[in-house]
């Protein structure tokens, strides 16, 4: 099957995986055939040992963090989010179970175990590959972190706990499928600008690299992708972040009208099996925004920690030679706090 497709192309790419051990592989590249059959990422052409084949964008550039502040490519990254959260089904069965879960119509959200896995992990590290990375994580006071990461943990399970949804309050986000819960949905879960193609004439959008993709809270997606405004994971930026490029509010909001207007669009569709129409933008649309926009506040300060954990993990793993994983924890570890304080004096 590999040879038929393959003659459809004059270019493909050839993906080499990365971060060995932090990501089941196997369930990766099952997932991303089918978000490829779902026509949300862009072919599956084929599995070796340590890596895959997949389409070429032909014409298609990565967008740079710069180009996340522009008005025009924010609301088509809006509408190109919100259509992974509500078109993409995960197939029934051992893809299904590990993503939502086994028991029923009590969804798995994998965010609170990663998180949990990566601060115990980081915390088991006594030394990193030099004496000088092993005092810099030592300065990060990983204890203090871990004391955040279960406090969040503990409010989520209360809320979880409670009648009213936990994570958004927007509608269903086209919850169609069996057993799904307003706002949990199948997130990319990394849409920083380098994850981001977009083509030049068309100004379409395509997500690529979904390995860290599963279920988790839309909010937490769209978090995410505000806190990657600041960059940081480039070679060149080498951990150094700039928040200063971090979308004020009324940026936020658009993204936010923009998401939830094309969600209502889908489930239009969805319910109606007619063509997609234009949805308004009215009083509803706003209190919507509104209300997913608040619960997004929350997901960016958790955003911070999860990939904090990660960098710590990763300079354990693979060592700052090449890139500074512990100036980069350092950065979003910091952004943390500030934004936490923010928070707590409104």
């Amino acid at each position: 099957n590999s040879y038929i497709h393959l003659i459809d192309f004059n270019s493909v790419l050839v993906r080499i995986f990365g971060a060995e051990g932090m990501i089941n592989r196997d369930i990766e590249t099952s997932t991303y055939a089918a978000l490829c059959n779902a026509d949300i990422a862009y072919r599956y052409l084929g599995r070796f040992n340590n890596g895959r084949v997949e389409g070429w964008l032909d014409g298609y550039l990565p967008l740079e963090c710069t180009d996340l502040t522009h008005d025009k490519t924010s609301l088509e990254i809006a509408k190109e989010m919100a259509r992974l959260h509500c078109v993409f089904e995960v197939p029934e069965g051992e893809l299904r179970d590990h993503h939502f879960g086994k028991e029923g119509d009590v969804i798995t959200v994998g965010l609170w175990e990663q998180l949990s896995s990566w601060m115990e992990k980081a915390k088991g590290y006594s030394e990193f590959k030099t004496a000088y990375d092993t005092e810099r994580v030592e300065k990060l006071s990983l204890s203090a972190i871990e004391r955040e990461v279960q406090n969040f943990i503990s409010s989520f399970a209360t809320a979880s706990a409670a009648p009213s949804d936990n994570g958004d309050s927007t509608a269903s986000i086209c919850g169609s499928a069996k057993g799904k819960k307003s706002g949990i949905v199948f997130c990319h879960n990394d849409l920083l600008a380098g994850n981001i193609m977009r083509h030049p004439e068309t100004n379409k959008i395509q997500f690529i690299d979904f390995e860290y993709g599963g279920t988790n809270y839309a909010a937490f997606d769209i978090a995410n992708h505000f806190n990657e405004h600041a960059g940081g994971t480039s070679v060149e930026e080498n951990g150094q972040t700039d928040y200063s490029r971090f979308p004020n509010p009324e940026r936020q909001k658009r993204f936010c009208v923009e998401y939830v207007m094309t969600i209502k669009r889908l489930e239009s569709v969805k319910k109606s099996g007619l063509v997609e129409s234009e949805a308004d933008e009215n009083d509803d649309v706003h209190a919507e925004a509104t209300d997913l926009l608040n619960n997004v506040q929350k997901f960016i300060l958790i955003n911070h920690l999860y990939w904090g954990l990660w960098a710590i993990n990763q300079a354990a793993e693979e060592g700052c030679d090449e890139f500074d994983y512990i100036n980069y924890a350092s950065n979003r570890f910091k952004e943390f706090h500030a934004k936490k304080a923010e928070l707590e004096e409104v």
